[in-house]
């Protein structure tokens, strides 16, 4: 089937809009009780090299739109065209497989252990809930998706790795979602939540843990912070020596937990209610991206941020440059404010 696709003259658009304009081409499959839309659309391609781009098909290959829940950000709209282009462009005449239902879980992002938990995943699960069993095209080659999937017994012959291109004869569209959005769901995140404990189980009692961080964004004055935590009993986790399961089982009796800023914080949503929760953030990086388990848990939660020093930028840089080279920065942490959150936080435990 040949292919028809101008990147110059493709018109991005949302699938509700796109099921108005055409509406013999699928229908939106309302989710009330997790306040979500679902999208049932025919025959779609779906591209899988670079990124995730998904272009409704017109008659015998003609390919004039590319929806706009083809990934998260808002930013990645723009180079949207150009990525389909570029995929179709070396895309070999027989490299398309047909499917007959899927849903697509290959975001941007999706090798992320923060990313694939906390924006795919609880698209995934609410699939499940209302008894979707057709397949999904997920990033099988990547292990945090691969290990996250086996957690919940999902038959291996429903995943289809993402990887060339599939034409999709029912796809089953999830709605455009970030996971700072996420406070905005609480349903899918409290059923997110359900189904994580049930398949890692919970454990009893209670302790304060410091969740490390390895590589970068690590606290420069580590040894005096954990010596600090010693002080108030605080075990050291490490994710990475443990599988999921375990991680998210460790984290059921938390009732403190510190780390500094990264993916590592969806574990948080693990924690008891009513827990408390500090954060270490650089002096030039600051991203709340974990408020859908404080506002659903009602976290005690302690964001701490390292002063400003502006005596780092280069002549010439911009303010957006400045603050987002701070992403890989480490940070040094105000000992003095972190015992005073840690005695705040922990007056009860300790009287």
């Amino acid at each position: 089937m040949p292919l028809r696709f101008d990147k110059a003259s493709a018109l991005l658009i949302p699938a509700e809009d796109y099921l108005v304009r055409f509406r013999q081409r699928g229908r939106a499959l309302p989710l009330p009780h997790l306040n979500l839309t679902f999208y049932a659309l025919k025959d779609c391609l779906c591209l899988c090299s670079s990124s995730q781009a998904l272009l409704p098909l017109h008659g015998e290959g003609d390919l004039p739109f590319i929806l706009t829940e083809s990934c998260h950000y808002p930013a990645g709209d723009a180079h949207l065209a150009a990525l389909a282009g570029d995929a179709l462009a070396g895309l070999e005449p027989d490299g398309i497989a047909e499917v007959e239902e899927a849903a697509p879980f290959y975001l941007p992002g999706s090798a992320n252990f923060w990313h694939w938990t906390m924006e795919s995943l609880p698209k995934l699960l609410a699939m499940e809930s209302i008894g979707y069993t057709g397949s999904y095209i997920v990033p099988t080659h990547n292990p945090v998706v691969r290990e996250s999937l086996a957690m919940f017994s999902l038959a291996p012959e429903r995943m289809l790795p993402a990887q060339g291109a599939y034409r999709v004869r029912r796809l089953m569209l999830p709605p455009r979602l970030s996971g700072f959005n996420l406070p905005l769901y609480l349903p899918l995140v409290e059923l997110t939540r359900e189904r994580l404990l049930a398949v890692a189980g919970t454990l009893p009692g209670g302790k304060c843990c410091f969740v490390r961080r390895i590589g970068r964004r690590r606290p420069v004055n580590e040894t005096e912070v954990l010596a600090l935590l010693k002080e108030f009993d605080f075990e050291v986790m490490t994710p990475e020596d443990m599988p999921q399961a375990r991680q998210w089982r460790y984290m059921t009796n938390v009732e403190c937990s510190v780390m500094p800023h990264g993916a590592n914080g969806a574990l948080t949503l693990l924690q008891k209610p009513e827990s408390g929760f500090v954060e270490f953030f650089s002096n030039r990086y600051v991203s709340y991206n974990h408020l859908h388990a404080v506002r659903l848990l009602r976290l005690k939660y302690w964001p701490m941020t390292q002063d400003l020093d502006a005596s780092c930028a280069t002549p010439g840089m911009g303010l957006t440059e400045f603050l987002s080279g701070g992403l890989s920065t480490d940070m040094e942490v105000d000992l003095l404010h972190l015992r005073i959150a840690l005695e705040s936080l922990l007056a009860e435990k300790r009287h």
